[in-house]
């Protein structure tokens, strides 16, 4: 059985408006899992949530094993240090250069310079698998919608992330860019073993894999649900449930028998 990564049990956020209440999730090492909920399900605000932008008001929020709550601040983030967060909108300084978008963070954590990793061959590779070679030097307010979301791929991935949580995956990708960046990490899933949570509003992910669904529902995770409930009738229930045939899932997951 491999270990958990990511560990939700009982989590309420401590958002005064709308919190995420009660979520129960376990993903595996390895693992990607994909969180479908309809707008205003609570997507965005489970990724702010992982993200550590929103605390927890109550119950267990663990990373690799450990509980954050119970940890001294440099412990806590450390552990944070380990994911990486996609968002589906904004994340990037429009007057400043495509490498200095990227590589910025890293320096800052690493405490070195922005040109020692500017040079880096493994940050030039990352962008020449997403279709993004020779980019560098401009300025990332010219580049386009796609541009730029795939900028932020390559800025999570470069950190080398343990955990990968991605906010709507294909959003402002064409198909074909949606193909290298989920091959990308496809790629690190392979060789790294890196997990993954995805957040998607309709259920077609491909070509991004999963292994499993979860289904979130009025801010909270459903229990054994694989599908989307359809927009509520005005009394709370849902009236049926809409296939997910788009999903692109795997037919033997990595991580069979391990943390669900």
């Amino acid at each position: 059985m491999r270990p958990a990564v990511l560990e939700l049990r009982g989590v309420r956020s401590a958002s005064a408006e709308r919190p995420l209440v009660g979520l129960d999730l376990v993903v595996g090492e390895g693992d990607a899992v994909a969180v479908l909920g309809l707008p205003g399900a609570g997507k965005t605000s489970l990724v702010r949530l992982l993200a550590g932008l929103d605390d927890v008001k109550s119950g267990v929020f663990a990373l690799f094993g450990e509980e954050l709550a119970a940890l001294p601040f440099g412990a806590a983030r450390a552990l944070r240090d380990r994911v990486a967060v996609v968002f589906e909108r904004g994340g990037v300084w429009a007057n400043r250069s495509v490498v200095e978008n990227l590589v910025l963070p890293m320096a800052y954590r690493l405490d070195a310079s922005v040109a020692s990793l500017a040079a880096d061959p493994a940050l030039a590779a990352l962008l020449d698998e997403v279709g993004l070679s020779g980019v560098g030097g401009r300025e990332t307010g010219s580049l386009d919608d796609s541009e730029r979301r795939r900028i932020l791929f390559v800025r999570a991935l470069y950190a080398k992330p343990e955990l990968l949580v991605v906010d709507e995956p294909q959003a402002a990708l064409s198909r074909a860019h949606a193909r290298m960046v989920a091959s990308l990490i496809e790629r690190l899933r392979r060789e790294r073993s890196v997990t993954v949570v995805y957040t998607d509003a309709d259920g077609r992910l491909d070509p991004f894999e999963v292994d499993r669904p979860v289904v979130l529902h009025e801010r909270r995770i459903v229990p054994g649900a694989v599908r989307l409930p359809e927009r509520s009738s005005g009394h709370g229930a849902p009236e049926s449930v809409r296939g997910q045939s788009s999903l692109a899932l795997r037919s033997q997951p990595p991580n069979a028998g391990g943390a669900s």
